[in-house]
């Protein structure tokens, strides 16, 4: 049986989309797929027999520095503000929410007294951040 070109054409259209189907199976992308949807990082430590979960505590450790003068809320603590040593490493620990994002100068700045302002941000550098979560024991020590 002799088949002209367009013939050859119309029969192996079929086996070429089946290969290239099989073929986009086995392919593997070096890129994740994007969630573009923020999910809270909830963790449960445990149910209560009332079915309650009881939530992890989720707490930030911001190591930062402070490079220059910063002006603080209320004019009465400025002196306390101003002897806290500058260019050296510092930290705090602080609650965090882990559905929101975290704007950690302004933590640190909240913490310290300080205005939250763009010249008080610029005076502040933070350098890392650690976290911890903590689930706490409702039934009490020992349990």
């Amino acid at each position: 049986m002799k088949l002209n070109l367009h013939q050859l054409r119309v029969a192996a259209a079929p086996i070429g989309i089946a290969l290239a189907t099989f073929a986009a199976g086995l392919a593997q992308a070096d890129v994740p797929i994007v969630d573009p949807i923020g999910h809270p990082a909830i963790v449960a430590c445990k149910v209560l027999p009332n079915g309650v979960a009881v939530r992890a505590v989720h707490m930030d450790k911001i190591i930062f520095r402070i490079t220059d003068a910063l002006t603080a809320v209320a004019a009465a603590d400025q002196p306390q503000l101003d002897a806290v040593p500058r260019n050296t490493p510092l930290d705090i620990k602080v609650l965090d929410d882990p559905r929101t994002v975290a704007d950690l100068k302004a933590k640190v700045l909240t913490f310290l007294g300080a205005t939250v302002n763009a010249p008080n941000r610029i005076a502040i550098s933070v350098t890392e951040v650690a976290y911890a979560v903590v689930c706490p024991n409702p039934d009490g020590a020992g349990n």
